[in-house]
């Protein structure tokens, strides 16, 4: 007898941008099928017949990289056979560059509580050297948005040790 998972990522590729020191699984997102890919893989989850979970999670790449369309035909089509009143948790991985209003809009109408923003520094110099597209102001600003959308729920990505940072930076970053 096989038993159903109780938890599942589920992984998007796709990047507005790609970032010289991550080594998860992405590609450049403009060209690409990405219409395909999410009719694809909502096809294998349904296949799977899942119909509880505890938790869900969206990383990648960048699910936020997705236009707000394809980010709702993929809320709704991992949710629509979910029973909602036992899943906990769905967590989405969000750049701060990547996240706008009408995406928070889609996210506030799905069933994700809790969204993970790909911060990785606070320090606008270094931001730019390792070829992020948001600036410090961006993190704020997504973080209030996310807040006045009632999410209450909100993680942040910090990385340690990029290229030529100081255990200052470090400590400025967590405080």
């Amino acid at each position: 007898m096989q038993k159903k998972p109780t938890s599942a990522y589920v992984h998007i590729p796709f990047c507005t941008q790609i970032c010289y020191y991550c080594d998860f699984s992405k590609v450049f997102i403009k060209n690409q099928p990405v219409d395909s890919y999410l009719e694809h893989l909502l096809e294998e989850f349904r296949s799977y017949d899942i119909q509880k979970l505890r938790t869900l999670y969206i990383g990648g790449g960048t699910p936020t990289a997705l236009s707000a369309s394809q980010l709702e035909v993929l809320l709704d089509g991992l949710t629509k056979n979910l029973d909602l009143s036992v899943l906990e948790e769905l967590t989405i991985e969000a750049n701060p560059g990547d996240l706008d209003a009408d995406k928070i809009a889609v996210l506030k109408q799905s069933p994700v509580n809790r969204v993970s923003l790909g911060v990785q520094t606070f320090d606008d110099k270094m931001l730019k050297k390792i070829g992020r597209s948001h600036l410090e102001k961006d993190i704020y600003e997504n973080i209030d948005r996310l807040k006045l959308a009632d999410f209450d729920n909100i993680s942040i990505d910090l990385i340690y040790a990029l290229p030529g940072q100081t255990m200052e930076q470090v400590k400025d970053n967590v405080a």
